[in-house]
């Protein structure tokens, strides 16, 4: 019964889903590199078929309606500050049906995914929980490196300070990671490791689908975005520096698959 229910929801979702796409609507220039709505709309009746009978093979999918929810994160701090009515300039404008589009591709990934992987057999958590701690200093590193002058691979008209933000990020989610295998992680809450553990892979990975698949799909031609290609150094950064949010958030989402499983 549950199972059905699951099925209905996520058929539901991605009907909104391919529906919202297919409507020609304006965006704003910040929205330039993220997925097409051909991929959304592809994304969505791929994996209508795959709801029906779920199997290993509706990852593919699930993996476009993750791209397609990349941008997410970037519409919400941006609707924080339009909410809020924080002084923030343009980055107070936010794209919000392109924002709802990636709300519904999102919710539609998180539903397909849970099908899909009741039939998939997950390695086991520790390894996936030390390899999100060691990626997870990649981005936070070179932001630290960058602000103390560093040349390499160093975006063109760099300019930050000290990346306390990322800093921040850096101890919450290397804590996070660990909590997820060590044996102090079983001390805590179960749902606040799990909601914390699903949070950080959903945020990580649509934004590392953006920043992967968007550099791709402009180097294909696909798409419009924001990267200088001319910039060697530039496609670099965006594909393996920025692109290190992918795993960073692959891998704690298959440690908190593990835990999940393990603490039943």
């Amino acid at each position: 019964m549950r199972l059905q229910r699951m099925q209905i929801s996520a058929l539901i979702v991605l009907a909104l889903t391919a529906a919202l796409a297919l409507v020609p609507l304006p965006a704003l220039p910040y929205t330039a590199g993220f997925a097409p709505h051909w991929v959304t709309v592809s994304a969505a009746v791929l994996s209508a078929v795959f709801v029906v009978r779920p199997h290993a093979a509706g990852l593919l999918p699930a993996v476009l309606l993750l791209w397609s929810a990349g941008g997410i994160v970037l519409d919400a701090f941006r609707a924080f500050f339009a909410v809020t009515g924080i002084p923030a300039g343009e980055f107070a404008r936010v794209d919000w049906p392109g924002m709802a589009l990636r709300g519904l591709s999102l919710a539609g990934c998180a539903l397909l995914g849970a099908l899909v992987l009741r039939h998939i057999r997950v390695p086991g958590g520790s390894w996936l929980g030390y390899s999100a701690f060691a990626v997870g200093f990649v981005y936070p590193t070179a932001k630290l490196y960058w602000s103390f002058g560093g040349t390499l691979l160093r975006p063109t008209g760099y300019d930050e300070g000290l990346p306390y933000g990322e800093l921040i990020m850096l101890v919450v989610g290397a804590a996070g990671s660990l909590a997820l295998v060590q044996r102090w992680g079983r001390w805590l809450p179960r749902r606040l490791v799990l909601a914390g553990g699903w949070t950080g892979a959903a945020m990580l990975t649509t934004m590392g689908t953006m920043s992967v698949f968007g550099t791709l799909s402009q180097l294909l031609g696909l798409t419009r975005g924001p990267v200088p290609l001319a910039d060697p150094s530039a496609v670099v950064t965006v594909g393996l520096v920025y692109g290190s949010w992918l795993l960073f958030g692959l891998a704690v989402g298959g440690a908190t698959l593990a835990y999940q499983r393990a603490t039943v």
